[in-house]
């Protein structure tokens, strides 16, 4: 479909990236130090819905106007999971080369998931489920056309304890344990209208 010149459009349009998003039957090593929004996810939409690693495809800008980090974690663990991950993860957010905001998962709630109670079990997530509950930027992070960006997830032991090793980590578990990280980018697109 033709563009039409000069004429441009600007969406309130998410993106994210995954970290990982898998059962422990069928494991995926998270490494101490991942750089998301590049080349492992693009096509599943499941895991990003970027289209070119690195960079907004074409002549599109992006206004970033708040940040997310979902977690999700389901099975005999999840407690010490979401603990763990909320204590030792942390992002730093890099448009070309230079770091534009660094911080703990903690400080960036998910603003949606599920949170109550089922049968006396608990049930957890990062932040209140509520578009409200979500880190808001003081000042929005612009993202020029042609501009590459990525987000750094990095793990920091506590003490001793790492959340990626162990009986009851990231990298094992039992077969139904359910694990999400997803890292969220919010704020306004622009981009060609055809």
């Amino acid at each position: 479909m033709p563009r039409l010149h000069g004429v441009k459009e600007r969406r309130h349009q998410p993106f994210w990236d995954t970290l990982i998003r898998t059962l422990a039957a069928s494991p995926t090593a998270v490494a101490n130090s991942t750089r998301l929004f590049g080349n492992a996810n693009v096509g599943n939409i499941a895991l990003t819905n970027l289209q070119v690693a690195g960079q907004l495809a074409s002549d599109q800008t992006y206004v970033i106007l708040a940040l997310r980090c979902y977690l999700y974690f389901n099975g005999v663990n999840r407690r010490i999971l979401y603990l763990g991950v909320a204590s030792q993860l942390y992002f730093t957010l890099t448009v070309g080369d230079k770091p534009q905001f660094q911080c703990p998962a903690w400080y960036l709630p998910a603003g949606g998931g599920i949170q109550g109670f089922d049968s006396g079990t608990s049930i957890f997530s990062n932040g209140d489920p509520s578009q409200e509950a979500i880190l808001k930027l003081a000042r929005p992070i612009m993202v020029p056309v042609r501009q590459n960006f990525s987000v750094t997830a990095e793990f920091f032991t506590t003490g001793s304890h790492d959340i990626r090793n162990g009986a009851t980590s990231l990298n094992t578990g039992d077969a139904t344990d359910e694990k999400i990280i997803s890292f969220m980018l919010d704020g306004l697109q622009t981009r060609d209208v055809q």
